[in-house]
């Protein structure tokens, strides 16, 4: 699969969500898309230099658009995973308001979510880590093949986006 396949991918994945959910599941995520790009853009443009990216559409020198529809995937996705989870361990209709048990299964849907996604545009080339810069030495995660900072990457991530989107979402449909 060449780069040019997997961009077009990239840009379609967003969209294809959102009409997927839309159509079968009857759930609007327009809010939660947008929330989730906007801690991408923030997200792509403060790390940037973390990593060579190698698609050709661009917003933020050699940040990629796809990119960024990847992040309107990947978090609601995330936060989907996360709310199931909370309800069904902790034997809830709903989602408490101020319960800080949700960054727990936050934290779990990432890692169950993000590594596998990570792992495959890693794979295919779609960036390279600057390790020179990063300086991540603590080793490989075992099948993904990965930095073991990165599941601390996302954990940190799970701090700040998963809150932001559930609180900004409505204000976005």
């Amino acid at each position: 699969m060449t780069l040019k396949v997997l961009e077009l991918i990239g840009l379609l994945q967003a969209p294809l969500m959102w009409w997927v959910f839309r159509k079968y599941f009857k759930r609007d995520m327009t809010g939660e898309m947008i929330a989730s790009a906007i801690v991408g853009v923030v997200w792509e443009i403060a790390t940037e230099p973390l990593w060579d990216y190698h698609f050709t559409l661009t917003y933020y020198k050699d940040a990629p658009v796809a990119e960024l529809t990847g992040w309107m995937v990947m978090f609601p996705l995330v936060i989907l995973l996360s709310e199931k989870l909370y309800r069904v361990v902790l034997k809830k209709d709903k989602l408490l308001p101020h319960d800080k048990r949700i960054f727990l299964f936050d934290v779990i849907s990432a890692q169950v979510i993000c590594l596998p996604l990570e792992a495959i545009g890693a794979r295919l080339g779609v960036w390279t880590y600057r390790l020179d810069v990063l300086g991540w030495h603590w080793g490989t995660i075992p099948f993904f093949n990965l930095p073991l900072e990165v599941p601390f990457g996302y954990s940190l991530l799970m701090l700040i986006a998963p809150t932001f989107i559930r609180y900004w979402q409505k204000d976005f449909e």
